[in-house]
């Protein structure tokens, strides 16, 4: 009975190939894990290229200029419109902070306020203090360093990638001959370019046109803080359908306190007039031609990316969601041919 229990017994065995193939993809796994924050920077160059590529032709066409000084100048205008934006909104989203941080009545945090409520002498006097501290000074430097490097890098990879586009889908003929094989490639280039380009403009003036928008609106209804909430509500237009409704539940909260139920009911109104508007008019008009992220998926999308890299997963997710959607048709397609 056992002699036979033993005869019939089955035995595994391992393919040595099989065993190298999961190292190796355990290996590869790890290895992005040890440069992800290349990876990161990669995907934020390239998003920058494919955002930027429209001027920089535009610039190309109407200058007759070579494409290398067509992206400077394109830099040199993302520049101007940065410093402009940071000119006109800072300064006067400073003093509505420190006003409104004062009415808390908060004894301890009112003390912080009014010691940054400083004029530019008082400034100078405090950096000079706070620099005493060779530790608290160094962490300082280390992170400006840090992140002007970080900045600068960012926008040399977006220039060479943008610099040479023409010639991505090329390098692909390193690994293979197959044409069609170089075509898809060259389709998902130029549909990644189009897509997420699109996207990514689209969700910039979208941005752009509700905060301007919700800033004229709370300035005529003389609701205190404007400037923040329309900064917050322009800021969340990255969430589908749930930022509005986030972003208006502060400028409720500050009506209400401020001046009664019937304004607080007034900015309710107002706030479902913009998103009606946005829904049925701006976002038909704006995103038709652009990559459509169902707003389900988008949201689910942000939780996973933040779960995974804080703010920075967040805002990579809506643009990595549709590369690998679009490396995904690629792909199908291709093996459909």
């Amino acid at each position: 009975m056992l002699h036979a229990y033993f005869k019939n017994k089955q035995t595994v065995s391992i393919d040595p190939v099989s065993v190298l193939l999961i190292l190796a993809m355990f290996g590869s796994f790890y290895f992005l894990f040890l440069v992800k924050n290349i990876i990161i920077m990669l995907s934020l160059a390239f998003i920058v290229s494919v955002a930027m590529n429209p001027l920089v032709i535009i610039l190309q066409k109407k200058l007759k200029t070579p494409k290398p000084i067509a992206i400077a100048l394109a830099y040199v205008f993302l520049l101007i419109v940065v410093i402009s934006f940071v000119g006109l909104v800072i300064p006067p989203l400073a003093h509505q902070f420190i006003g409104f941080v004062a009415k808390l009545d908060l004894p301890g945090l009112n003390g912080f306020v009014s010691e940054i409520n400083f004029t530019l002498q008082e400034a100078s006097e405090l950096v000079s203090r706070v620099t005493q501290s060779a530790s608290v000074a160094f962490g300082l430097v280390s992170s400006t360093f840090s992140g002007i490097f970080n900045i600068v890098t960012l926008f040399v990879l977006s220039f060479y990638l943008m610099l040479e586009r023409d010639n991505l889908h090329k390098k692909v003929y390193w690994f293979t001959k197959d044409k069609k094989v170089v075509d898809s490639v060259e389709h998902f280039i130029s549909s990644a370019e189009e897509q997420l380009g699109g996207w990514v403009r689209g969700q910039l003036l979208l941005m752009l046109v509700i905060g301007i928008t919700t800033f004229i609106g709370l300035t005529i209804l003389k609701i205190p803080y404007a400037l923040p909430l329309a900064l917050l509500a322009g800021l969340l237009e990255i969430l589908p359908n749930l930022g509005p409704v986030v972003s208006a539940v502060p400028a409720v909260a500050i009506a209400f306190l401020t001046f009664g139920p019937v304004s607080g009911l007034v900015v309710v109104v107002f706030y479902i007039i913009v998103q009606q508007v946005e829904n049925n008019v701006l976002v038909p008009k704006i995103m038709a031609a652009n990559a459509q992220v169902n707003p389900l998926i988008a949201i689910i999308t942000i939780l996973i990316g933040f779960e995974i890299g804080s703010v920075t997963g967040a805002f990579l997710a809506i643009p990595v969601y549709i590369v690998l959607r679009l490396l995904f048709s690629t792909f199908r397609n291709h093996l459909l041919r």
